[in-house]
C-alpha cells in the first residue's frame, strides 16, 4: 500500500486524514491495513458527559454537550472507524433528539451503535427496535391493540430492513399490529412490553398467517423468507457509505451472499467491502462528497483545534448535519445532498472562525518561514490533501507569491483559509 492508497482508506474509515496514520499503514498490504483499522482495542472507553445522564437536565443543553463530546471523540480516537460506523447507524436507524424524552435515551442509542455497530446484525436491529429513542421517535410507545400506529412498522420495512418495493401496504398494517404493546414504562424511562396492549390475533405478514409478535417479524426478515432482500439492502447501503454510489447489482449480490454466509456479522461485511477490488478502484477514489461532520473534523485536525475551541456546533446545523437531529426518518442524504449555497456559506464562516482561532495561538506559523511551494505542500499535508489537484496547488502558490510581494502579515492566515476552502477537501 502506497501513500495514495493510505489516504483513500483513511478518508473512508476516518473523519480526517492524519500524517501519523498515513505513516502507520503505508507499506502494509491492503488487507493488513484494513484489519488494523478495524481493531478498536486502542480506543478509550466512551464515558458520557455527566450532564447527559441527569433526568432533570435541559435536553437541548444535554444534546449540545453530547454532540460536542462525540465530535471530539471523532477527532481524537486512534481507530475512528468505530465512530464512523456509529454515525452510519445513526443515519440509517435515524431518530431525533427533538422527540427523546430524556437525553440518556439518545446516549444509550449512541452507545448501542458504538458498541455493536460491528457485531451481530440481528442483535443490533432488535435492540434498536426496542430502544426508548426509537420507540419515542416513531411513536411505537403508543401503538396499542385496537388503535395501531403504523409509523415504526412502515420505516422498519421501507428504510431499515427491506427497501421500497419489497413489501405490501397490507404487510405494514399487519406488522404494526405485531408491534402493539412494545412501549415505554409509565415514567417513559425504559422499554416495557405491555401485554394488555398487544394484539394477539392472527396476522398475515409476507404471506404467512400466525400470531405474529414484533421481534418475530425481525427474525423472519433477517433469517427467513426475506433474508436475501434484507442482506442486499444493508449491503448496498454500507457499500455506498464506504465506496461509491449506485453499485453494480452483481457487487451487491456478492456482498449479500458473503454477509449471509458470515452469519450476519457486520464486521465481516465491512471487511469484505473495504478489501474488495471495487473499493480500491479508480471509480471509488474521490467519489464521495464529504459530509459536514467529516469536513469540520478534518479542518479541526489540520488546524490543531479542539472542539471546545472550534465550536463546530454553531455551524453544523446550517451546514445541514447537526448530530442527533437528522431531518426525517430517512436520515441524511449523501453526495449532492451536501452541495448547496447555504452549506457553502456556513463552511466559509466556520473556516474564518477557525482561522482566527488558529492564528491567534500562532499555530502553523512555520509556513511563513519557507518558500511558497514548500509552504503550500506543508499546508496541504496538514489537511490530508497533499494529493490536491495541480490547479489547486498552482492557485495557492500564485496567491502566496502575490501576497509576499505586497505584505507579510496576512499570508499565513489567508493560506490557511484558502486551503480549508479548496475543492479537494470537499471530497473523500
Amino acid at each position: 500500500m502506497d501513500r495514495a492508497d493510505a489516504r483513500h482508506l483513511l478518508r473512508r474509515t476516518a473523519f480526517a486524514v492524519k500524517a501519523e496514520q498515513i505513516n502507520e499503514i503505508a507499506g502494509l498490504s491492503r488487507n493488513a491495513a484494513v484489519d488494523l483499522l478495524m481493531d478498536f482495542g486502542p480506543n478509550p472507553p466512551a464515558i458520557a458527559p455527566p450532564s447527559v445522564l441527569d433526568p432533570e437536565g435541559r435536553r437541548w443543553e444535554q444534546h449540545r454537550d453530547l454532540a460536542l463530546w462525540w465530535i471530539e471523540r471523532m477527532r481524537t480516537v486512534p481507530r475512528p472507524l468505530q465512530e464512523k460506523l456509529a454515525l452510519f447507524w445513526h443515519g440509517h436507524f435515524a431518530t431525533s433528539a427533538e422527540d427523546a424524552y430524556y437525553a440518556f435515551h439518545t446516549w444509550d442509542q449512541n452507545q448501542l451503535f458504538r458498541n455493536h455497530g460491528m457485531s451481530d446484525y440481528r442483535h443490533l436491529v432488535h435492540q434498536m427496535a426496542i430502544g426508548p429513542a426509537m420507540l419515542a421517535y416513531l411513536d411505537n410507545y403508543r401503538n396499542k391493540a385496537g388503535n395501531p400506529n403504523e409509523n415504526f412498522a412502515r420505516e422498519l420495512l421501507e428504510l431499515h430492513l427491506l427497501g421500497v418495493g419489497n413489501y405490501t401496504e397490507q404487510d405494514i398494517v399487519e406488522v404494526a399490529r405485531a408491534w402493539t404493546g412494545h412501549m415505554l414504562d409509565d415514567e417513559k424511562h425504559h422499554y416495557q412490553f405491555q401485554a394488555y396492549h398487544h394484539d394477539y390475533r392472527n396476522k398475515t405478514i409476507f404471506g404467512i398467517t400466525k400470531d405474529w409478535d414484533g421481534p418475530g417479524v425481525i427474525n423472519e426478515i433477517l433469517d427467513g423468507s426475506k433474508k436475501q432482500t434484507a442482506a442486499r439492502h444493508i449491503s448496498k447501503s454500507l457499500f455506498e457509505f464506504f465506496a461509491y454510489p449506485n453499485p453494480e447489482p452483481a457487487v451487491v449480490d456478492r456482498l449479500a451472499n458473503e454477509f449471509i454466509a458470515g452469519g450476519l456479522q457486520i464486521w465481516k461485511l465491512v471487511r469484505a467491502i473495504l478489501q474488495s477490488n471495487e473499493f480500491w478502484s479508480a471509480q471509488a477514489r474521490g467519489a464521495l462528497v464529504r459530509t459536514p461532520i467529516d469536513f469540520v473534523v478534518q479542518c479541526m485536525v489540520g488546524a490543531g483545534s479542539s472542539t471546545d475551541e472550534a465550536r463546530p456546533d454553531w455551524w453544523l446545523e446550517t451546514m445541514g448535519m447537526a448530530p442527533f437531529y437528522p431531518p426525517n426518518p430517512s436520515g441524511w442524504g449523501a453526495n449532492e445532498y451536501w452541495v448547496s449555497s447555504t452549506a457553502a456559506w456556513a463552511k466559509a464562516d466556520f473556516v474564518r472562525h477557525l482561522t482566527w482561532k488558529t492564528t491567534k495561538r500562532n499555530h502553523l506559523a512555520e509556513v511563513a518561514q519557507i518558500g511558497a511551494k514548500q509552504a503550500v505542500e506543508l499546508m496541504l499535508s496538514f489537511f490530508g490533501i497533499e494529493d490536491a489537484s495541480a490547479q489547486t496547488k498552482a492557485a495557492l502558490e500564485n496567491y502566496l507569491y502575490a501576497e509576499r510581494a505586497t505584505w507579510e502579515w496576512p499570508q499565513h492566515a489567508n493560506l490557511l483559509t484558502l486551503t480549508m476552502l479548496s475543492p479537494d477537501i470537499q471530497v473523500a
